[in-house]
């Protein structure tokens, strides 16, 4: 039984580790040789003893968060300084030329939401993350903003 109680600290301090450092819970889960589930029992166990260092690891874990956030805004204005434009406007003009050639079958078809579900699946969930697709049940179709993109390029 003390093995248990040896085995359960071990894992404690490399949850609680892996936490402060920001990590993915699959990632804690593969560094104690565990699946996620047990992971996350392990997790809501020490929640409900209320476990001190829990919390404080918690809390780095945001401070990493917010850090990494900061970081992210200051290369997206350098990003606006030099180009002009933001990472997600240049991301999205980079979508509508690498799709152009499908984007353009859409267009010239007379139902775009045939013509947008012979499109694979992938292609499909790629377009509607990059909101150039708009989602919708029997209504999808091209959006204002990629239609601006496409004919005024």
């Amino acid at each position: 039984m003390s093995n248990y109680i040896h085995d359960r600290d071990k894992r404690r301090l490399i949850i609680l580790k892996g936490i402060s450092q920001d990590l993915k819970y699959s990632e804690i889960a593969t560094q104690l040789g565990v699946n996620r589930w047990f992971l996350l029992n392990e997790l809501q166990l020490m929640r409900k003893k209320r476990d001190p260092e829990l919390k404080w690891d918690e809390k780095e874990k945001e401070k990493i968060r917010a850090n990494k956030q900061s970081i992210t805004e200051v290369i997206n204005e350098r990003f606006l300084k030099t180009t002009g434009m933001t990472l997600q406007e240049k991301s999205f003009r980079n979508m509508i030329h690498f799709y152009k050639p499908e984007l353009r079958k859409i267009l010239k078809s007379k139902d775009q939401y045939i013509e947008i579900n012979k499109l694979p699946k992938s292609i499909r969930k790629t377009l509607i993350k990059n909101e150039i697709v708009t989602k919708g049940w029997n209504n999808n179709k091209i959006t204002a903003n990629a239609l601006k993109y496409l004919i005024n390029p």
